[in-house]
């Protein structure tokens, strides 16, 4: 089979990147031919520059020349997008079902119906613009990076393109990642064509399973971005009132310098910096339990995902996606988001009860190797790739 991938890189390298990479080299390690044509989004500062960039993220007619060629020179029997804005644009799927070739589109995140796609606001969750075709709320707010023309622009983009029903008539397939986000989709503005939403979480090849649970290192780890969605915060009122527990914080971000001043009181915390793949995954095999306390739905963490593949249980938010992600008492724990007294009283409990904890460390392996494992996700994306060909059998050369 050959398949074209489109994707717009972002100018720091996130999830969506890590998962585009991963599944080219999971197919052509499969005997398929893959090409991928990648767009991104540099000279975007300045304002003037941004709101031209915006108005093409309408259709970008220089993208949708770059696809034509790119269709026209690799012939592939199926497209699938992992991102479009901004500088891909919605152009690149109408380009290539114009050609009448099937077009499978992955969604990371909740942007076609939430500006900032976090469906967040000051911190709090927030659904006012997912069944909203043109969602106003999102510009009063100024829900992208606080800027009204920036959000209006997004929202004209999303919005215009459920108007002429690009999502609807155009997308042969969506990839949800869980099945959350599946259902804020099915029962959104976006009104997708419901038999072509698909559930196929993200993957991870095998890093080897971690130390067994009596040969941990004595620490809790954190991984991620250092802002207030995270919720690291939460840890920090947690772990000053656990000082015989131990926390490492792996990662940088806005809220850094705040919480190493917070954190400057309690020597139990450590603030490690950014870590390279190899360090972050050898803390993970070392540490007692991973915690995620972020306080908006995710995605599907790739950081949750690791923890599971090296044997190692997570202390998670009980919000959207975490909650089926993570089995209360089974792979980890829940707690309410935000609620630090709650998050340590499990970890107190966690620390006194070790020696009974060992089936957390083999069933959280178990979950990566029934869930989230290369031969899982690779007999998924076939079983879609192969349903979106029955329809436009006349795009296949395989």
């Amino acid at each position: 089979m050959r398949i074209l991938f489109i994707h717009n890189r972002y100018q720091q390298e996130g999830g969506e990147d890590v998962a585009l990479d991963l599944e080219v080299r999971l197919l052509q390690q499969k005997g398929h031919i893959v090409s991928t044509l990648l767009f991104d989004n540099e000279g975007m500062d300045g304002f003037i520059k941004k709101v031209e960039r915006g108005v093409q993220a309408l259709y970008n007619r220089r993208s949708a020349r770059i696809v034509e060629r790119a269709i026209r020179e690799f012939e592939p029997d199926l497209v699938h997008v992992h991102n479009i804005f901004f500088t891909a644009s919605p152009s690149v799927i109408r380009v290539a079902a114009n050609r009448g070739l099937p077009v499978v589109l992955t969604l990371h995140n909740y942007r076609l119906i939430c500006a900032n796609a976090l469906l967040l606001r000051d911190n709090e969750v927030c659904n006012l613009c997912v069944q909203k075709v043109f969602p106003l709320d999102g510009i009063r707010y100024k829900c992208y990076r606080g800027s009204a023309v920036e959000t209006g622009l997004v929202t004209a983009v999303t919005g215009w393109h459920k108007l002429i029903r690009t999502w609807q008539k155009k997308v042969d397939a969506y990839i949800t990642l869980t099945g959350f986000a599946l259902s804020r989709f099915r029962d959104s503005s976006m009104a997708p064509v419901q038999d072509r939403l698909r559930l196929l979480p993200n993957f991870i090849f095998d890093p080897g399973p971690g130390e067994p649970p009596g040969e941990r290192k004595d620490f809790f780890l954190f991984v991620g971005r250092l802002s207030r969605e995270k919720g690291a915060h939460t840890l920090l009122e947690a772990f000053a009132r656990l000082p015989e527990s131990k926390l490492v914080i792996i990662g940088d971000g806005p809220e850094r310098e705040r919480m190493e001043e917070v954190g400057r009181s309690s020597p139990n915390i450590v603030f490690a910096g950014r870590k390279g793949k190899a360090e972050v995954l050898q803390a993970m095999k070392e540490c007692k339990a991973l915690l995620f306390p972020s306080i908006w739905y995710e995605g599907l963490p790739f950081t949750i995902i690791e923890a599971f593949a090296v044997g190692t249980p997570v202390f998670a938010s009980a919000i959207g996606a975490m909650q089926e992600l993570i089995r209360d008492g089974y792979n980890g724990f829940h707690f309410p988001p935000g609620d630090a007294e709650t998050l340590r009283k499990k970890i107190s409990g966690f620390e006194r009860r070790a020696e009974a904890n060992g089936p957390l460390y083999e069933n959280a392996r178990e979950t990566w190797l029934r869930n989230y494992d290369p031969e899982s996700h690779y007999a998924g994306l076939m079983a879609i790739y192969e349903s979106v060909l029955i329809h436009k059998p006349s795009a296949s050369h395989a």
